[in-house]
């Protein structure tokens, strides 16, 4: 005779009718990065950023190689491209990020609504050079390489170059419907004479020379104000 056998231990062993059982859970082994792998791969981020940055200023966008940056951060080549997609790529980040400080003074002068538009392109000129003294490796970057960005990033550049030109403008258009720059000036001109001011220090202004930061800015400064009002 058999053993006996209770449906209950039956309907345990073979599972209940009609009902299916459910799918053994799998475990998720791969763990997410930690705060320290995080911060390091940060930090080499960084260090790549500043040595493409040093390096281009120092041999130029053309005479520095991917295998030169890789060297002199001290990895492989191959590892520079888990953090960037390729040379221009680092050019494009650099070109970028004094877009985005040269457009916060932009902005910062065009809120002092308390300033007449004249005071408001002086201040613009201080800021700017003040914050040129801070910036020179990226600014000469910026002015010796930007032109060889290539397709869609070369066009982005362009425009945000055409905004700054035509914010600027406005500035003076107004300062000179208020009768602080004389109706006759050429404000294409003008324009050019403002820029060549707070961008052709980067050629010859050094951190530790004769002129400080505050010297610089206020002379800048005054002899913009000077110009375009047409004052002594």
């Amino acid at each position: 005779m058999g053993a006996y056998v209770s449906r209950t231990a039956k309907a345990t062993k073979a599972g209940t009718p009609g009902r299916k059982q459910p799918a053994p859970k799998m475990l998720n082994t791969t763990k997410p990065p930690t705060r320290k792998k995080q911060s390091r791969g940060a930090e080499r981020a960084n260090q790549i950023m500043q040595t493409a940055e040093s390096m281009f200023c120092e041999y130029g966008y053309s005479g520095t190689s991917m295998d030169d940056i890789a060297a002199a951060v001290g990895i492989l080549k191959g590892s520079l491209y888990y953090y960037v997609d390729s040379k221009e790529d680092l050019l494009f980040r650099i070109v970028q990020r004094v877009h985005v400080a040269v457009s916060e003074i932009y902005e910062e002068a065009e809120a002092r609504t308390d300033l007449p538009a004249l005071e408001r392109v002086v201040h613009y000129v201080r800021a700017q050079l003040h914050h040129n003294t801070e910036d020179l490796t990226a600014l000469t970057v910026y002015h010796h390489d930007w032109q060889r960005l290539e397709g869609e990033r070369l066009e982005q550049i362009k425009a945000e170059r055409r905004e700054h030109h035509a914010r600027m403008r406005a500035l003076l258009e107004e300062a000179r419907a208020a009768g602080d720059i004389p109706e006759t000036a050429n404000l294409d001109l003008v324009l050019n004479h403002v820029f060549a001011v707070t961008v052709w220090p980067y050629t010859w202004y050094r951190p530790g020379g004769p002129f400080t930061p505050t010297e610089l800015a206020e002379t800048g400064a005054a002899f913009v104000r000077a110009g375009l009002s047409g004052t002594p």
